[in-house]
């Protein structure tokens, strides 16, 4: 199932900062309402903080079911979930976790990378849970690496000053699966996030250690290096 391609627009005189990751029918944010809501495409529906999916299920299958067995539905668009983020907390963290300063044009680089590894962790979660023959994915069936699980130890702590967490929740979505993950494997996936961004800016830093300010080139080769390891 392919991923969800998303559109980019800066919502400016906003104090906050606020860069929403939305399609062009996304209505404008008013004062005083929070981060964590999303738009869901297909629908045209404002999904608030505890309403948000976090697998995207075959649209058509629930309506397919509904009709009894037989029935069939022409293909139809993937659900596509918008988030919001704080861009003052995105640039906090990376200079925190690695000196280096990231902007605005960095966010979609960014969000395509959490994309595409917590798929891929997600991937080999699956495999392990069917040779398990189980329905449910659990969080040991993720393949953590030892790096992986002490830069999620260290992530934890910078991120009791940069508090990016409620952020990555948001970005915790992912194609429909043939397994379902539990509750538990669930919760941890801003955490896991967490941990690959933190080796995301450190790894900027160890292929370019005088690196201040990454370009599309120093995106490409560290993503290149995780599509080897993940």
């Amino acid at each position: 199932m392919g991923r969800v391609n998303r559109s980019w627009l800066l919502l400016t005189g906003s104090p906050e900062r606020s860069l929403a990751v939305l399609s062009v029918r996304t209505p404008v944010r008013q004062p005083g309402q929070a981060d964590a809501w999303a738009w869901q495409g297909n629908t045209g529906r404002l999904i608030g903080p505890g309403m948000r999916m976090r697998s995207r299920a075959p649209v058509g299958q629930a309506d397919c079911e509904a009709q009894g067995p037989g029935a069939t539905r022409p293909p139809q668009p993937e659900v596509a979930v918008m988030t919001v983020m704080s861009i003052a907390r995105f640039e906090r963290f990376f200079r925190a976790a690695a000196g280096l300063d990231v902007d605005k044009n960095d966010l979609k680089r960014y969000s395509d990378f959490v994309d595409a590894k917590l798929y891929d962790l997600l991937t080999v979660a699956q495999a392990t849970a069917k040779a398990d023959r189980r329905d449910i994915i659990r969080t040991s069936d993720l393949p953590i690496t030892k790096g992986l699980q002490e830069s999620i130890h260290h992530f934890r702590k910078i991120d009791q000053e940069v508090e990016l967490k409620p952020i990555l929740e948001q970005l915790a979505t992912h194609p429909a699966l043939d397994r379902t993950p539990d509750e538990e494997t669930e919760a941890a996936y801003p955490d896991i996030i967490g941990g690959l961004s933190l080796a995301l800016a450190q790894s900027f830093k160890i292929l370019h250690p005088d690196l201040k300010n990454p370009q599309t080139q120093h995106w490409d080769e560290a993503r290149a290096v995780f599509d080897l390891l993940l």
